[in-house]
C-alpha cells in the first residue's frame, strides 16, 4: 500500500499569521472605541495555535447597549491520503447461462465499488450445471457502462469487449476480464451502471454463473491524528461457526471520543491462499441508520484473489457511520473461505482522528456554529406520492407465488427457491410480465428459514434484493413481506406476542435498514395471513384476542420501518385483517395505525368453490354471482377507502379446471368491478398450470393469455 501524509506545515503558518494579524486588529478597534478608559479589556486571541489546533481571535463587536465575546475553538486533524487495491464480491449468484437461452448476467457496478474508485478488473466464477461435467471451452464477451464521453465506447453509454475463448478441463471456471486502460476512467459506477458478461458457446450448453469478483484501486484523503498496530495472532477457521470471525476491542486501539478512519488486517496461512473471502464488521450506536444489526455494521463481501500465502486487507470506514462507532465497542474480520482451512490474523493497523465540533463560548443570542452532519435530513420531497396515488398509479399486479416464499423443505434441493418446483426468478420473467400489461409485483417472502437466530442470511437477502431490483429496474412497483412465516413461528395469540413481536421487528429492522434508499416505488407489506395455524374461525375473523395480538404486531411493524431513516419514513406500509380475510367481523377490527401511509390489503377468492381447489364448481356469471362479489368490494370501501384508507385485493385469481373462457369472463369483471370502487388488485400466480400458474416461467410465456389479457385490459 501506498502512503502518502500531506505536509500542511505552509498552510498552517499562513493561518497562524492571519490569526495574529486579525487580533491586533481587534485590540486597535477596542482601543480607539473605549478612547481614555482607564482598564481595557484584554485579548485573548494571542493563544497559542499548534499544527492540530487554531483558536480563533477575540471579536469585540460594540453596539448602543453590550459588547458580546466569542471565542470558537476547533481542532483540525492532519490528513494523510491512503490508496491500496482490494475486491469485493457478490457471491450465491446461482444463475444458468445458456448460449441457446439466456446468455447473460448483469449487476450493479455500485454492488462493488463507489465513484471515485478505479475498477481493474472482474473474475467471473462459473460450474457446470450439475457440478460434475467437464466445462471443456468457453466463449463469450464482456460489456460495462461507461459515460457518454467516453470515446472507446461501442454504443452509447455502453462498452463491449471483443469474444474471448478459453479451453478448461474441469467442472470449475473462472473468466477473468481486466478493464481497458482506455475506459477506466469513464466506467460509470452507479445504481444506473452495469457489468454484464455473455456466454455464447462451449462444451456444455449451460453454465452456473456462481459469483463476481471485482478489483478496484482506490485513494482517498482521511483526518489522521494517530496510527496503531496490534498483534492478534488469532486463528480464524471458515468451517467454524465459533471460529470464522475474530472481534477484538477498539479499546485496545482507540481511545474514548476518537474515530477509525481505515484499517489494514494482514492474514497469514500455511500455504497457497488462492482467494480470501470475507468481510469487515464494526460496532456502532442503535440509532445508526446503516446498521446492519442492532448495535452492528458489517460490510459487504470482500475479496482478494492471490498465489500467496499471506495477504493484507484494507478497509475504508464507510464516511456514514463514523459518527455512530462506539469506541468501546469492536471491530470484525470474517473469514468465508480460501484454499487453507484456517488463516491468523497476524496484526490490525487503525489510522484515527479525534477531531471535535468547534466549542462557542457565547453570552449572546448570535448563530452558534453546528455539528456538520454526515446524514442529511431526507424530508419529504414533492415527488413523493401518497399511498392513495401510488394505489391507483399500480393499476394491476402480479404475484411471484411458490418462489421466495417456499418453506418447511425437508428434501435435498440445490437451490431453496426452487424447491417447489418453480425455476429460479430472471429478470426474463418479470420482463414478460411487464410486457403484458402488469405495473407492479408483490414478491412474497418466508424468512424463517433462511435466519441465524435473529439475523436474516446475508445471502438470501441479497437474493430478495436482487429480484427487488429486476422489478424496480423495470420501472414497476414492487411488494416484499413476511409470507409463510405465518405457517412456522408467527403465532398471534396472547402468550406468545411479545416473542412473535420482537422476532418480527427484528425482520423489519434489516429490511428497513437494506432498502431505505429505495424510492416509493417498494412497498413494505408487514405479515401475509396473520392467523393461529387451525385455531377458531382460522379463516375468517378468528377471534378477538388474535385480532388484537395482530394489530398490535401491525402498530410495532410501522413503528419499526418508520424510525428506522432514510425514504421509509415516507413509504407506503401495507396491514390487513385477520388471515387477510374478506369478513366484516375481521375487518371491522382493524386497528389503523396512527399513520398517513397505509395500505389495507385484503385477499380474495370468491366464491371460494368456484375459485379454489374444489372440483365442485367451474362456471361462473349470473347476477347473483356478480352480485356476491360486489358485496366484499363495498364492504371494505366502505371500512377503509370512504375514510381515506387506500385498499389493494393482495391475492385473487380462479385455479385451472379446463374453464379457460369463463375465468377469463370472470377476471374480466373482477378487476373492472374491484377498480370502479378504487381498488388494485394482485393476480396471484403459483407457476402452476392446473392449479393459479398463469406464466410459464421456464419460457417466459403465457399458459392462458386470454386470462391474461382480459384481466389487463379491465385495470386500463
Amino acid at each position: 500500500m501506498e502512503e502518502k501524509k500531506n505536509n500542511k506545515v505552509l498552510k498552517i503558518v499562513i493561518a497562524v499569521m492571519a490569526v495574529i494579524i486579525l487580533a491586533l486588529a481587534g485590540v486597535v478597534t477596542a482601543f480607539i472605541l473605549k478612547g481614555d478608559d482607564d482598564k481595557p479589556e484584554e485579548s485573548s486571541a494571542t493563544e497559542a495555535v499548534t499544527e492540530a489546533e487554531t483558536t480563533a481571535p477575540v471579536t469585540e463587536a460594540p453596539t448602543e447597549a453590550e459588547t458580546t465575546v466569542i471565542t470558537t475553538t476547533l481542532h483540525i486533524s492532519p490528513t494523510e491520503t491512503v490508496s491500496f487495491s482490494m475486491g469485493s464480491e457478490k457471491g450465491d449468484i446461482n444463475e444458468i447461462l445458456d448460449h441457446d437461452g439466456n446468455k447473460t448476467y448483469k449487476a450493479k457496478l455500485s454492488e462493488f465499488a463507489k465513484p471515485g474508485d478505479k475498477i481493474d478488473s472482474f473474475v467471473f466464477v462459473f460450474y457446470a450445471e450439475d457440478g460434475s461435467s467437464n466445462i471443456s471451452s468457453y466463449k463469450g464477451a464482456c460489456g460495462i457502462s461507461v459515460d457518454n464521453s467516453c470515446k472507446a465506447a461501442t454504443d452509447d453509454g455502453w462498452y463491449q469487449s471483443e469474444d474471448f475463448e478459453m479451453d478448461v478441463n474441469s467442472a470449475y471456471l473462472e473468466v477473468k476480464w481486466d478493464v481497458p486502460g482506455d475506459i477506466k476512467d469513464y466506467v460509470n459506477i452507479s445504481d444506473k451502471g452495469y457489468i454484464e458478461i455473455g456466454y455464447w458457446w462451449g462444451g456444455l450448453q449451460k453454465l452456473r454463473l456462481s459469483s463476481i469478483i471485482c478489483n478496484y484501486s482506490t485513494s482517498a484523503e482521511i483526518p489522521v491524528d494517530g496510527t496503531k498496530t496490534i498483534e492478534p495472532n488469532k486463528t480464524l477457521k471458515y468451517g467454524s461457526e465459533s471460529d470464522k470471525t475474530v472481534k477484538l476491542p477498539l479499546s485496545d486501539m482507540i481511545g474514548e471520543g476518537e474515530t477509525p478512519q481505515y484499517f489494514e488486517f494482514k492474514i497469514k496461512a500455511g500455504g497457497e491462499l488462492q482467494k480470501y473471502a470475507g468481510a469487515f464488521g464494526i460496532s456502532v450506536d442503535d440509532s445508526c441508520p446503516d446498521k446492519t444489526d442492532k448495535g452492528w455494521y458489517q460490510s459487504g463481501n470482500v475479496a482478494v484473489m492471490t498465489n500467496s500465502d499471506s495477504c493484507t486487507l484494507y478497509w475504508l470506514v464507510p464516511d456514514e457511520i463514523k459518527e455512530y462507532i462506539k469506541s468501546d465497542g469492536e471491530v470484525m474480520l470474517g473469514y468465508w473461505w480460501s484454499k487453507q482451512e484456517s488463516v491468523t490474523l497476524e496484526s490490525v493497523t487503525v489510522k484515527y482522528s479525534s477531531g471535535s465540533a468547534p466549542v462557542v463560548d457565547a453570552d449572546t443570542d448570535a448563530e452558534v456554529p453546528k455539528e456538520n452532519n454526515k446524514k442529511e435530513n431526507k424530508e419529504e420531497s414533492s415527488d413523493v406520492k401518497s399511498s392513495a396515488d401510488i394505489v391507483k398509479d399500480m393499476k394491476i399486479g402480479w404475484n411471484l407465488g411458490n418462489t421466495l416464499d417456499c418453506y418447511n423443505i425437508t428434501w435435498e434441493v440445490d437451490d431453496f427457491e426452487t424447491a417447489w418446483g418453480n425455476p429460479k426468478t430472471t429478470k426474463k420473467m418479470i420482463d414478460t410480465v411487464k410486457a403484458a400489461g402488469f405495473n407492479a409485483v408483490r414478491i412474497p417472502v418466508t424468512w424463517n428459514e433462511h435466519m441465524n437466530g435473529d439475523k436474516i442470511d446475508e445471502a438470501w437477502l441479497n437474493r430478495v434484493n436482487e429480484v427487488v431490483d429486476y422489478v424496480i429496474d423495470n420501472d414497476m412497483y414492487a411488494i416484499i413481506n413476511v409470507h409463510h412465516d405465518d405457517y412456522t413461528w408467527l403465532n398471534p395469540s396472547k402468550a406468545d406476542e411479545s416473542k412473535v413481536k420482537e422476532k418480527l421487528v427484528k425482520i423489519w429492522e434489516q429490511l428497513s435498514a437494506r432498502f431505505k434508499d429505495y424510492d416509493y416505488h417498494l412497498l413494505f407489506e408487514g405479515m401475509n395471513e396473520p392467523r393461529i395455524i387451525g385455531g377458531e374461525n382460522e379463516w375468517t375473523c378468528g377471534t378477538s384476542e388474535e385480532r388484537e395480538v395482530i394489530n398490535n404486531l401491525f402498530a410495532a411493524f410501522v413503528d419499526t420501518v418508520r424510525k428506522s431513516g432514510g425514504n421509509n419514513a415516507t413509504r407506503s406500509l401495507i396491514i390487513t385483517a385477520h388471515a387477510a380475510a374478506m369478513d366484516e367481523t375481521g375487518i371491522k377490527d382493524v386497528k389503523i395505525p396512527d399513520d398517513d401511509r397505509i395500505i389495507v390489503s385484503i385477499h380474495y377468492y370468491s366464491p371460494w368453490d368456484f375459485a379454489g381447489n374444489e372440483d365442485s364448481r367451474s362456471d361462473w356469471g349470473s347476477d347473483s354471482d356478480k352480485k356476491e362479489l360486489d358485496k366484499g368490494f363495498d364492504m371494505v370501501k366502505k371500512y377503509f377507502i370512504d375514510k381515506g384508507v387506500p385498499v389493494i385485493i393482495g391475492e385473487c385469481g380462479a385455479t385451472n379446471k379446463g374453464n379457460d373462457d369463463v375465468r377469463a369472463s370472470y377476471m374480466e369483471y373482477y378487476i373492472k368491478a374491484a377498480k370502479q370502487r378504487g381498488i388494485t388488485c394482485f393476480i396471484w400466480d403459483n407457476g402452476t398450470k392446473d392449479e393459479f400458474g398463469l406464466l410459464d416461467r421456464s419460457n417466459n410465456s403465457w399458459y392462458f393469455k386470454k386470462i391474461v389479457e382480459s384481466a389487463v385490459n379491465a385495470a386500463k
